[in-house]
């Protein structure tokens, strides 16, 4: 008898501490699942959502809300290139350097030193401050050398998703450099535009923009009431971003046009730039290419361009 009660004591006591168990682990389990949604939840609150027309005024005005956008390992690193202007943002201090062979019809050579300075505000607007340097040596006179034109630009991101960037562009150049010694235009250009990136796979990207020149101040008769820029390159990287001295090896090809309006003589110049650009490591770029006249070719003779830049 003494021995059943025992059994039954034990049975009973097993019972009640299997049913504790079970309730125990029942509730660890819902636990686990409540904490990975909370989490998944909050991850997706976090994620930025795309820009687009539909939420311009709602999305991406905050202040020092702008990151650099991750890149996969499917997609194309998305950066400016030589001289098409820049299709997307990034932060960057960048000299370049232009070499300019028999300009102006054979008249004179010219070195050219833009130093520029690019600041997202925020997703959605972007500064750059541009400064130059120009030297210039006429076949049949002294070099001159000095300040040349200077540019203020801002950019406003219109839409941007995974694989494609639009946007607008306002550049006011100021005639900071001597216009009689050949540095300078001598008047104020106002250059409203607009630009495209998209990924197009394996790979390889597009790149194109469209503006406009218009002189707002010191125009001369000889000087065009307005001309139109015209661009597009196609990029292929084909190395990733942590390849020591050459991540992100891209090659490029640039088509750069512009057609004069409204002026005693209407030129057209349509240019091809082949080039490169890698990451040396730290965020150190460099971009070398040549500039080779299609149309215009009076204009010059070739072009050499090199940028050293660094993102931060």
């Amino acid at each position: 008898m003494k021995q059943r009660r025992i059994r039954n004591w034990f049975q009973g006591h097993y019972g009640k501490v299997t049913l504790t168990h079970g309730k125990f682990f029942i509730s660890c389990i819902l636990f686990i699942g409540l904490h990975s949604a909370l989490l998944q939840a909050e991850e997706l609150s976090g994620k930025k959502p795309d820009l687009t027309l539909s939420n311009f005024f709602s999305e991406g005005w905050k202040f020092g809300q702008w990151k650099e956008p991750e890149q996969e390992p499917d997609q194309s690193p998305r950066f400016r290139l030589l001289k098409i202007p820049a299709t997307v943002f990034e932060r960057e201090v960048r000299m370049n350097y232009s070499f300019t062979n028999n300009s102006d019809g054979g008249k004179l050579d010219e070195h050219e030193w833009e130093f520029e300075f690019e600041m997202p505000i925020s997703r959605r607007l972007l500064i750059e401050v541009e400064p130059t340097i120009v030297s210039i040596s006429p076949k049949n006179d002294n070099n001159h050398n000095g300040f040349g034109d200077a540019s203020f630009i801002t950019r406003v991101m219109l839409l941007e998703t995974r694989n494609t960037t639009l946007l607008s562009l306002l550049d006011v150049k100021i005639p900071t450099g001597n216009e009689d010694l050949g540095l300078g235009s001598g008047m104020t250009t106002i250059s409203p535009g607009i630009g495209m990136w998209r990924d197009i796979g394996g790979h390889f990207a597009l790149q194109s923009f469209l503006g406009l020149d218009i002189p707002a101040g010191g125009k001369s008769d000889e000087d065009p009431d307005t001309t139109v820029n015209y661009g597009a390159a196609l990029t292929k990287t084909v190395t990733p971003k942590d390849t020591p001295f050459f991540g992100n090896l891209t090659f490029f090809v640039e088509f750069n046009g512009s057609s004069d309006m409204g002026s005693n003589s209407d030129t057209t110049v349509v240019s091809i730039l082949p080039g490169a650009r890698w990451n040396l490591g730290r965020d150190f770029w460099l971009m070398p290419g040549v500039e080779f006249p299609i149309t215009g070719r009076d204009e010059f003779e070739n072009r050499i361009w090199f940028s050293v830049l660094k993102d931060f």
